[in-house]
């Protein structure tokens, strides 16, 4: 079974849970979310009801602000063309080389650290589009990177089971290498608008529809206009849409109501009635390598190849000095956490700006969007001075 089946909505939020997104997120079918922000007990908060999650990964780019996962890059995991590393001065990262087995078991420990084990579902692999747009001139190349793809889609199934596992853009990779092995494919700048009136767009509904009847890839869509239009545009055709205007950075609270908990519910627990009526009192759960593969020469274009029962415990009534003293110990350490609160916070910012910025622009290329001849997915570079002023302050 496709894990993504029965799946009628979603929405995508990069930014830092609050206690109220966290309780939004569980009236959602699924949620795409960035691992970093969220610990083990936030996942299993957002999961009470039956809700997915899908935890974000960058596979065929990585960012300098990643800076745990740069120092580990080795050189064979960039991919370079005439001797030079891809870099992309927009997002500032810089394009790799999925066919490199180091790079490879990097992803993959990726995802044990921040999908597997905070109990995430499965991973959302951003950038796979990048495959198709920077190598399509170069067939030699293009299979390369295609099996080394494959290869980690293989080696993630052999790892960690059935996981949803859901590739953005890439539409000929898709078709040609990777339908086999992932479960959806996001189609980012839905707009009725653009899709309508374009061929390519209506042919690859098309492609997108067939690839589902045979290989059961689920696509999942994102519009930024028109948002109705382009919701029914996407029902039609058997799509699973979002409409999305601000980049994924804010929460966009109250979209869909959940009128029926996936989850079962749990037998009552009887009580011995008491004398008085007992207070209760509700606590939230608190928000709180594998071998190492030889390195590879880098790619190049001339490449060939149930929580327990609280107990209380009485305890001697504690003197008016340790009173104070226990005060003053728990005011220090709140606020030594409020100040872990506020870096963690300014941290989450960063990253979710990061990640907006590299969205917004692919939103942007949809009134722009071809297709080269051949080419399933056409990269547009945006206008970098109107991006600017979609994020000034």
């Amino acid at each position: 079974m496709n894990p993504l089946d029965g799946v009628k909505n979603y929405q995508v939020y990069y930014g830092h849970p609050t206690e109220a997104i966290l309780k939004d997120m569980q009236n959602y079918d699924l949620v795409i979310i960035e691992p970093l922000h969220y610990t083990k007990a936030q996942v299993e908060q957002i999961k009470a009801r039956g809700t997915k999650v899908l935890g974000y990964i960058s596979v065929m780019e990585v960012a300098t602000w990643n800076t745990g996962l740069m120092s580990k890059l080795q050189s064979g995991d960039f991919f370079t063309r005439n001797g030079q590393r891809v870099h992309y001065s927009e997002w500032d990262s810089y394009l790799t080389n999925i066919a490199s087995p180091h790079f490879q078991g990097l992803l993959l420990t990726e995802i044990q650290n921040q999908v597997i084990a905070k109990g995430i579902d499965g991973v959302f692999m951003d950038t796979v589009g990048d495959i198709d747009n920077e190598h399509l001139n170069n067939p030699t190349v293009l299979k390369q990177q295609r099996d080394g793809l494959v290869n980690f889609l293989k080696q993630a199934r052999a790892r960690y089971g059935d996981i949803a596992m859901v590739q953005n853009w890439g539409f000929d990779t898709l078709e040609t290498s990777t339908a086999p092995y992932v479960d959806g494919i996001m189609w980012e700048s839905f707009n009725v608008d653009t899709i309508k009136s374009d061929a390519w767009s209506q042919n690859m509904i098309k492609k997108l529809q067939a690839v589902d009847a045979k290989h059961s890839v689920k696509t999942l869509t994102i519009s930024t206009r028109l948002s109705a239009d382009s919701h029914k545009l996407a029902k039609d055709s058997g799509f699973i849409h979002f409409h999305e205007a601000d980049a994924y950075v804010n929460w966009n609270a109250g979209l869909v109501t959940r009128t029926k908990d996936t989850a079962p519910t749990p037998a009552p627990v009887a009580v011995a009635p008491a004398t008085k009526p007992a207070e209760t009192t509700t606590t939230k759960p608190a928000t709180t390598a594998t071998t190492k593969p030889a390195a590879t020469k880098p790619a190049t274009e001339t490449a060939t190849t149930p929580v327990a029962k609280p107990t209380t415990t009485t305890k001697p009534a504690p003197s008016t000095n340790d009173q104070t003293a226990s005060k003053e110990k728990s005011t220090q350490k709140t606020k030594a956490e409020l100040k872990q609160e506020k870096k963690d916070k300014k941290k989450a910012k960063k990253l979710a700006k990061k990640h907006a910025k590299k969205h917004a622009a692919k939103h942007e290329t949809s009134k722009h969007h071809q297709a080269v001849k051949g080419k399933m997915c056409g990269k547009v570079k945006h206008k970098t001075a109107g991006f600017l002023n979609f994020f000034k302050f």
